[in-house]
């Protein structure tokens, strides 16, 4: 069984919510302190434009922030998926006040990038550790990878109760912890009904989405980590929280520990020498333990990655080795939209179903939902991945996004 563990720590402003694998880091969250518009927040916003052409709507959402709301994302309440659809000029209306939510984050323009307005959903969710909440659906999703009978015999009790998507993590705990987050996630949505009700008419934020450290907890699950390690106080007290909405054992269970530095000035991340990691992660240049590298350039359009051979004398062995790194680096470095991997020549067909087969493979698992779609005529491996945040380069900026229109 690996050894896998979560390290949540704030760095220079920033939390950082690391997963390491065995030792190495396998997977990266990270929140600057100016975060608007995140990930999953829900708010109350005002339709501002309807454009014809591009089958969206402008949504302001207060604080000056501004939304893009496709019409294939425009949902109403108690609607499920068999809802009619129509035009947008019947389904919206210019000033009309609605429920929505971020699906993924908003861009700023740089000088060589344009900005993109975060991206609208009125299909609401509000997740927990075990099911998500949805109040605009009313069907019951249970995970393919849930086999527990009494899982699936206690989340049939949850039809007629709006929607809900069972995640596997709930085959790890009792009825009990499965109908504690229930009614907490039914709470929390009459809350933010409340919330919404009390901003009388007014655009603004109704609920935050989750943070790095609670994003890490929701895809990987809370049961997952041999031990989930906080650099401090303030951190703990988060977790803490996060413990009796969602899962109370953990709150007194030896898996969650405080870090105490053994020496002066010493920090969780220094136990993994993470802070070599984060610095690595800023550098184009990936160099393979074959000899061979990784050069990771992003562009305005898509992100390009191009092998070199360097000294070695195996080139399928470092196109191998390149597809393994290219799917752990795109998770640590959060690349988004599509990827474009030109690899090593090969001219064996044989050669390039098995590179493919394993590229595939590496990225099985990927909370982006990324998706290999194979090789253009140009030899070209193309992959796609789901923006949900910024991208470890935009974390790391400091800017406005004052200018992202």
């Amino acid at each position: 069984m690996s050894d896998l563990e979560l390290l949540a720590d704030y760095i220079e402003g920033r939390l950082y919510a690391a997963v390491v694998n065995d030792g190495v880091l396998t997977d990266l969250y990270v929140d600057p302190t100016d975060t608007t518009a995140s990930w999953g927040s829900i708010y109350l916003g005002k339709v501002i434009k309807i454009d014809m052409r591009l089958e969206a709507a402008l949504v302001d959402l207060g604080d000056g922030i501004t939304g893009y709301l496709a019409t294939k994302h425009i949902r109403t309440l108690g609607a499920d998926e068999s809802e009619k659809r129509t035009g947008l000029s019947e389904m919206l209306s210019g000033g009309q006040m609605i429920l929505t939510q971020i699906k993924s984050e908003g861009k700023c323009r740089t000088k060589n990038e344009n900005g993109k307005l975060p991206r609208l959903t009125m299909k609401v969710y509000v997740p927990g550790q075990f099911l998500v909440y949805s109040p605009t659906s009313r069907q019951v999703t249970i995970s393919q990878r849930i086999e527990n009978e009494k899982t699936l015999a206690l989340t049939a009790k949850l039809k007629n109760k709006h929607g809900w998507i069972v995640q596997h993590h709930a085959q790890k705990v009792s009825d009990k912890e499965i109908e504690h987050e229930s009614k907490y996630l039914e709470e929390s949505w009459k809350s933010i009904l409340s919330t919404r009700d009390a901003n009388q008419g007014k655009p603004g934020l109704l609920k935050e989405g989750p943070n790095a450290l609670f994003r890490a907890l929701g895809d990987y699950g809370a049961f997952n980590f041999e031990h989930i390690h906080v650099g401090n106080k303030k951190i703990l007290d988060l977790m803490m929280g996060w413990s009796k909405r969602h899962l109370p054992a953990l709150a007194t269970s030896k898996r969650l520990r405080l870090f105490r530095p053994s020496v002066a000035g010493q920090s969780l991340f220094d136990t993994h020498d993470l802070h070599t990691e984060l610095e690595k992660l800023q550098e184009s240049r990936v160099p393979l333990a074959s000899g061979g590298t990784i050069i990771i350039e992003p562009t305005s359009a898509l992100t390009i990655i191009d092998i070199n051979q360097g000294n070695a004398d195996n080139i399928p062995a470092v196109n191998m080795a390149a597809s393994r790194e290219i799917a752990r680096q795109s998770k640590l470095r959060n690349l988004s939209g599509a990827l474009l991997i030109d690899f090593i020549n090969i001219d064996r067909k044989s050669e390039r179903i098995r590179l493919l087969e394993a590229l595939t493979k590496y990225f099985t698992d990927d909370f982006a939902e990324a998706q290999v779609h194979g090789y253009t005529k140009l030899g070209i491996v193309e992959i796609t991945r789901k923006r949900r945040n910024a991208t470890l380069s935009e974390s790391l900026k400091k800017q406005s996004c004052d200018n992202i229109i």
